[in-house]
This record gives structure tokens, sequence and C-alpha cells, in this order.
């Protein structure tokens, strides 16, 4: 498989959108992939907001008021990538001197560093000592929205390259790079101030046989949830009248409201939203997204069920806390094998089957 992952911030909406002061972790309370860092919070911001997405209903913001401050969130998608194709938007809300997208190693190591000049201009740079490695002339201005896509693969020396609003590749390489794991947005040094917006994030590799190349510009749109019971109802609702209820929240109420089984095998099952794109519309894949804790040892498995089919995937570890969500991805549909059409997600119902261990 080679989607590794879809983000635009709407499977959650956490962490909500806040001033911060704190080193590299999660907020409190606010289950999510993202960890955020800021050094003062009057001057420091970042998070998931829902104030002029690219498409759908959510994306993220980091704002830096002040040059002796900063802010930005990363996250990983699970591993560490020695090629990769990926693609993002970004807009500022007005142009601004600054660093505002880094990948790292594990360690906090750069590989590349992208900046925008006085003159709108994108910066390229790339290695543990960043050099510029291009200057590609964008005519970057506030208030637009522009899409970047990044192949990038470690070696002595690495590959990179920059492809900026779908135009040909521009080759960077030239530079030692190595393997990444955090993807970065904003700036973790001081030095600038900025406020920019970014939206459908998209990361592929190159181990399956599609999604591993450049993306196509890809479309997050609001998240499916859950809107109907369905026959499969063996787990338990703590409150409320029906099951869909007790996980249908924008952002997870944690213990709040909650379905819980303390029985080998329980399964339920739920009806979701249906997608409403345009009728040409190519489904990438498919990201079922989990908030869920265990008291003891257990497991789950997602099913998919339509039709008189079950496709049972592959069993999931649960955490004893909420704040590291579940990410499945379904690149395929797997009840056909192919590639998911809007008429069979929709007529698609999602479940779980708790495992004990």
């Amino acid at each position: 498989m080679a989607l590794k992952g879809l983000d635009s911030g709407e499977a959650t909406r956490f962490p909500t959108f806040a001033g911060r002061t704190q080193t590299w972790g999660k907020v409190a309370n606010q289950p999510s992939a993202w960890e955020v860092y800021g050094t003062n919070a009057s001057y420091s911001s970042m998070g998931v907001s829902t104030s002029d997405p690219y498409t759908g209903t959510t994306h993220f913001r980091v704002a830096c008021t002040h040059v002796s401050f900063l802010s930005a969130m990363r996250r990983s998608f699970g591993a560490d990538f020695s090629e990769t194709y990926l693609s993002f938007m970004f807009k500022f809300d007005s142009l601004q001197a600054t660093p505002f997208f880094y990948l790292y190693t594990s360690s906090m190591t750069i590989v590349v560093r992208l900046n925008v000049d006085a003159n709108g201009n994108l910066l390229v740079y790339a290695g543990s000592v960043p050099t510029l490695m291009a200057t590609i002339p964008a005519g970057i201005t506030g208030g637009q929205w522009y899409n970047i896509k990044l192949r990038v693969k470690s070696g002595t020396p690495g590959t990179l390259q920059v492809r900026f609003e779908d135009g040909a590749p521009v080759d960077c390489s030239g530079t030692n790079m190595l393997d990444w794991r955090y993807l970065l947005l904003g700036s973790p040094v001081i030095g600038s101030t900025f406020a920019a917006n970014y939206d459908c994030i998209q990361v592929n590799d190159t181990t399956g046989s599609i999604n591993n190349s450049w993306p196509t510009s890809p479309r997050i749109p609001t998240a499916l949830r859950p809107t109907s019971d369905t026959a499969l109802t063996d787990w338990i609702r703590n409150t409320g009248n029906n099951d869909y209820e007790a996980i249908d929240e924008t952002s997870p109420d944690l213990d709040t409201t909650y379905l819980y089984s303390q029985v080998d095998e329980d399964e339920s099952a739920f009806g979701l939203s249906d997608l409403s794109e345009p009728a040409n519309a190519v489904i990438v894949g498919v990201v079922l997204t989990i908030v869920a804790k265990r008291a003891d040892a257990a497991n789950l498995t997602p099913l998919v069920i339509r039709g008189g089919s079950t496709a049972e995937l592959a069993q999931v570890a649960v955490g004893s806390d909420y704040m590291t969500p579940i990410e499945v991805i379904m690149e395929l549909d797997p009840i056909t094998s192919a590639a998911w059409t809007q008429a069979n997600l929709n007529a698609t119902v999602f479940g779980f089957r708790n495992e004990q261990v």
C-alpha cells in the first residue's frame, strides 16, 4: 500500500486553533496525530481551524505574531520514509518572508525546508545543514491558495523535486538527505512572523501498485460521520437512545458519550453520512479514524459491510488512552478489491469487532 496518509484536520478537528506555550507534545484531552510547539500563548498559535478551508470544513492554521517567538505543529505517518511523494495546499494571510514547511528525521534533523521570500519566490532548502537548492519564481501572494508537491528520496546525494501549481518538476537534488519522519507546519525557529494555512495533505510512498507517484491535487471533503445504527449492535452505549449518537460528535467528547464492550467478538456497525462529490471525482483512498481506549488487553477488527458481504480488515491495537486516533487506510474497496466508487462508499456501513487478547 503506497498511500500513507490524508489529513486536513477533519477527522477529530483537534487540536483546536489556539495560542499556546509548550514544548513538543499533544494538547491535553484533544485526540490527534498532531503535536504542537509554541513559546508564547499571546503570540504563538496553531491547530485546526474552520475559518477558511480549501475544501471540506477544516484546515490547519499556524501563526506567529512576534519575531522573538515561534509556532509550529508536526505529525508522523507511522514510519521513517526513504522515498515519498507529498502534496499539500497552503495560503498566507499576507506575504511574509518566512520558512513555513519542513520535513525532519526522528531526531529532528532537517531533511527539507521550504521558505517564501519577500518577492513571493519559493526557496527550497535540503540537507541537515540546510543548503539552498533552488529559487522558484512562484509569484506567491497573500490570500491565495497554492499547491506544492514534493518528491523526496534519501541518499548520498538524495533526490528532491518540487512542483508548484502542477508545473514541471524542478530538480533540487545534489545534497545528502536522510529518511524523514515528521512533517512540520509553521516554523520551529524564531525570527519571523507569519499566518499560514494548510489543507489537503497527502503522502504516498513507492511500495504499492497505485498511489505510488505524484499525487493528483487532492480534495479532502468534510468527514463522513455515523448517522444510523444497523443490525449489529453488540456494543453498549453509556447514555442516549441510539448507539450511533454516542460516537457521532464532530470532535470526540471522550468519556461523556461512548460505546463499550467487555465481550470477545462483540460487533457493532453504523451507517455514515453520504459523500457528495462530482460524478467524475476519483477516490484515491478512504481513511477510517477510530478514537478508542482499552481497560485491558484488546484489539479492534475494522469491518466493512455492503450488500451481504463483509470484509474484515487487519486487527489494530488499542491504546490505554484516547490521545492517538487509529487511522485505517483503504486505498481500494476491500469488498471489490477495486477502486472506491462514490456509490459503493455511500452504500457501505463500517464497524468494528472487539478482540480480547
